[in-house]
């Protein structure tokens, strides 16, 4: 009820309902206490008996298909999304429901400093936990996609682009988070990137001490093993050579060395 506005909170007690509204995203899921609110506007055209006030997905479906026609016969705006996202009992889609149903029935607009967002998903509540808790790809699937909406679901490929949608949202927060936290990840700056004045101070560097260059005016190319550059200098290396000791035989004739 905390979500709800002040206004709507008085409004709904007025009304005097068969059960207490305590947590709208449960009490609005089966449709019948819309259409108990209904029937205060629209006794004659809303029938009470003819909802069940049960909470197998085959009651709530019988019941908003009955709200539907209604809300087509009476061109009220109440937004398919909303109708389904109460149904499978997604985040804030009841209480803008009631909002909605609030400014139908009464004419009177509800004041909000922030308008409710109609994806219905939990990245709201994900952004408020801390970085190593927050979900990951999969436990996005499970908390966004309702088991209620794999049975009831016309087709595969309407299964197959909601749990996409869930995974592009999913993979837009995780690089929002990179974003603003960049060092926790581990990543690196891109090479174009200036952020931490490393890029800055080499430049510098290179214009302070430019590479040597030609009499020609080009840059110094590596030295290559064929061609030999004219500015390097080569140093005179001397080698002190071992001594041979002769015997007395070399006078006479045959000589016999022995190394040192």
């Amino acid at each position: 009820m905390n979500a709800l506005p002040r206004e709507i909170l008085k409004w709904l007690q007025s009304l005097d309902l068969s059960t207490s509204v305590k947590n709208p995203k449960w009490d609005f899921s089966n449709g019948y206490l819309v259409a108990e609110i209904l029937s205060w506007y629209h006794p004659t055209d809303i029938k009470i008996h003819c909802y069940n006030n049960g909470t197998s997905i085959q009651s709530k479906i019988l019941n908003w298909n009955l709200l539907e026609t209604f809300f087509k016969n009476k061109n009220y705006a109440i937004d398919k999304d909303v109708i389904d996202g109460t149904i499978h009992c997604k985040n804030v889609a009841a209480e803008v429901l009631v909002e909605q149903l609030y400014t139908t029935l009464t004419n009177r607009p509800t004041y909000r400093l922030t308008p409710r967002s109609h994806t219905f998903n939990d990245l709201d509540y994900q952004s408020k936990l801390p970085l190593h808790a927050r979900a990951t790809t999969s436990t996005a699937i499970k908390n966004n996609l309702a088991n209620t909406e794999l049975e009831t679901g016309p087709d595969m490929n309407h299964l197959m682009y909601k749990t996409q949608r869930i995974i592009t949202l999913h993979r837009t927060h995780r690089h929002n988070q990179r974003l603003q936290d960049p060092g926790r990840f581990g990543i690196k700056p891109a090479l174009g990137s200036s952020r931490n004045g490393k890029l800055l101070w080499r430049r510098s560097r290179i214009k302070q001490n430019p590479t040597p260059q030609s009499s020609q005016g080009t840059r110094s190319r590596p030295v290559s093993a064929n061609k030999v550059p004219e500015n390097i200098q080569f140093a005179e290396v001397k080698v002190k050579q071992k001594r041979k000791r002769y015997t007395c035989r070399e006078q006479y004739g045959k000589p016999e060395a022995q190394n040192e």
